[in-house]
């Protein structure tokens, strides 16, 4: 037991100063107390017993480091028992160009692929991606037949641009992973962190190129293609794979998304369309056609696709999902309710389920069910939705002070929130067109976080209805002064300037700056529209209210579209657009304005 007791000092006299210092040195200690452990189990006992009759010694098992390579019987020397200490210290101090060293020449002295490992670990925290580059080679060897350490290779290599590595690396995971479609999920979403996209797919190609006779090589080069946006490679690839193993799922799905890409709908609906009729039972390409018909706007056809689905497969939480919002959309609220209740026992896509339950509760006119399902709602994108809802039902109750005292006490429970009930509250005071309270609850506040861009937003819009364009231009130019890109901003200043100043040129540059960087969105779109009219433009004018219409059917662009229709003398067309707004929003305030100006 002398070789024990000598480590047992070495430790002692080591730690004894570290442990005062608080550091922690767990990852250090494990491996050292496992040596310790191995050196035990291979020194032979001074006093052996030898077993009873009829009793088993103990199985290998049962001895520290006899299976696996997790540790071997190696000496602990000083010397690297300094670099592991020293290692594990100066990580913990941050010590960075102390760490990384140490550890790597612990792992060079070692044969335990754990000190490697956490070599690789502490050079990679460090920065240091060659020193854990080297780390993880010596993991290699102590580990060759390990997936993770030819992961870990290929990570450290894309950091260092040794694409031949990742190559190599790759192939082995591929090959060794006993699923080959699992092997190019990895190797695709390995790729597909590296920025320089057409270099990545440069490189899944020369991966793919060692397997040619794999169709799931050829679905990764294409989903790489789609990423570097090269969609011509991408269809020659995926008919590539389509010819290799006719009938795959994922080689119809992949296709047709292409095809979606290259605005080629038609032709993406018909490849789905003969995939589904050639195999009827296959419930993920009847959901992508489902999800396709939904993009088309064929909601009906969706609906059915999802109903099928969720009939073949009735654990298919998605489609499951789509269904009863479709259900809810086309007023089938019980239906959609019991697709939703059995979303809740599978426990799937609880926060959105509880606000679509409480949606449907509203619907129906249960307003205190629906009050129930919103309360559920703690968390997520419909966490906001759900809240101003329950404002409305509590005020629809005539509860608006009980509104108020609870946004009042989210805040002071929740402050880091604080911003979310204030503007829950602003909107809720906005809707019953109590704006000076609104602005002056924006206002409070704003004297807390006074750089606050949507409290400064908010403000502005109530400042704007209020007929305040002074305080109104003054808090957006506060916002885009921070942050000159701010999108909405832009385009809410422009917007403002148009329509109620004759500051048309001043808007037109505000509103295009908005434009070039989201040309997409409608309320942009109705905004260039707008301030053309203003300028006198009536066919610009026209143009982009009529594309921004059909985005949307909204109310206040179908009262600006109808109104350039109406200077441009088509008034039939005008009263159509005016006629099929109303029915779509009846209650819009900027459209009832235009109608009832127009047609006394």
């Amino acid at each position: 037991m002398v070789i024990i007791s000598m480590h047992l000092d070495m430790i002692i006299m080591n730690l004894s100063g570290f442990f005062r210092t608080g550091v922690s040195l767990r990852a250090g200690l494990v491996i050292i107390l496992t040596w310790l452990l191995v050196s035990c189990a291979s020194i032979p006992d001074e006093n052996p017993q030898t077993p009873k009759a009829g009793e088993n010694p103990l199985p290998p098992s049962a001895v520290p480091g006899a299976q696996g390579n997790a540790a071997t019987a190696q000496p602990l020397t000083q010397q690297l028992l300094f670099d592991v200490l020293l290692g594990e210290i100066a990580a913990q101090r941050g010590q960075h160009e102390v760490s990384a060293p140490h550890y790597l020449q612990a792992a060079e002295d070692s044969s335990d692929p754990r000190v490697a490992e956490r070599a690789v670990q502490v050079a990679t925290a460090a920065g240091q991606y060659r020193v854990a580059l080297r780390a993880a080679r010596r993991w290699q060897e102590l580990d060759p037949v390990s997936i993770e350490v030819r992961k870990v290779i290929t990570a450290l290599a894309l950091k260092l641009g040794d694409m031949d590595e990742v190559v190599d690396q790759l192939e082995y995971i591929i090959a060794n992973s006993g699923d080959i479609q699992e092997g190019f999920h990895l190797a695709t979403a390995t790729l597909a962190r590296q920025s320089d996209k057409q270099e990545a797919l440069e490189v899944m190609e020369q991966l793919a190129a060692r397997f040619p006779d794999s169709a799931e090589a050829q679905l990764a080069v294409c989903r790489m293609a789609v990423l570097a946006n090269n969609l011509d490679r991408a269809l020659q690839t995926v008919e590539q794979a389509e010819r290799l193993q006719p009938g795959m799922t994922q080689a119809y799905i992949l296709k047709a998304q292409v095809l979606i890409r290259q605005d080629r709908k038609p032709q993406a609906i018909e490849v789905l369309v003969t995939a589904v009729a050639r195999h009827p039972d296959d419930s993920e390409l009847r959901f992508a056609y489902g999800r396709l018909l939904l993009d088309a706007d064929d909601m009906e056809g969706a609906k059915e696709q999802f109903r099928k689905v969720v009939q073949m497969a009735p654990d298919n939480a998605n489609a499951r999902y789509s269904l009863a919002l479709l259900q809810l959309d086309s007023g089938e609220l019980e239906a959609a309710e019991r697709n939703l209740k059995v979303l809740l026992e599978q426990g799937s896509k609880q926060q959105s389920v509880y606000y679509y339950l409480g949606y449907a509760a509203q619907e129906r006119g249960d307003e205190d069910a629906a009050l129930e399902w919103y309360g559920k709602v703690e968390e997520g994108e419909y966490w906001t939705q759900a809240r101003l809802r329950m404002s409305k039902i509590m005020i629809k109750q005539g509860r608006l002070d009980d509104v108020r005292r609870e946004m009042q006490e989210l805040r002071r429970n929740n402050p880091e929130n604080a911003t979310d009930f204030y503007l829950i509250e602003g909107q809720v005071l906005s809707d019953l067109t109590r704006l000076e309270d609104a602005y002056n609850l924006y206002s409070q506040a704003l004297e807390a976080d006074p750089e606050n861009e949507d409290l400064l937003y908010a403000r502005a819009l109530v400042a704007e209805t209020m007929n305040r364009l002074d305080l109104a231009e003054q808090d957006m130019r506060h916002i885009l002064d921070n942050d000159p890109d701010n999108v909405r901003t832009l385009n809410a200043l422009g917007y403002t300037l148009a329509d109620r100043t004759e500051r048309y040129e001043e808007a037109l540059e505000y509103i295009q700056q908005a434009y070039a960087r989201d040309p997409d969105d409608p309320a942009i779109i109705d905004s260039m529209g707008w301030v053309q009219y203003r300028l006198g433009n009536l066919d610009k004018a026209r143009e982009y209210l009529q594309r921004a219409y059909d985005m949307t059917n909204d109310g206040e662009i179908g009262a600006h579209l109808g109104e350039v229709l109406w200077m441009q003398g088509n008034r039939d067309g005008a009263r159509r657009i005016w006629d099929e707004s109303l029915k779509n929003s009846p209650d819009n305030a900027v459209l009832k304005e235009v109608y009832n100006r127009f047609q006394p």
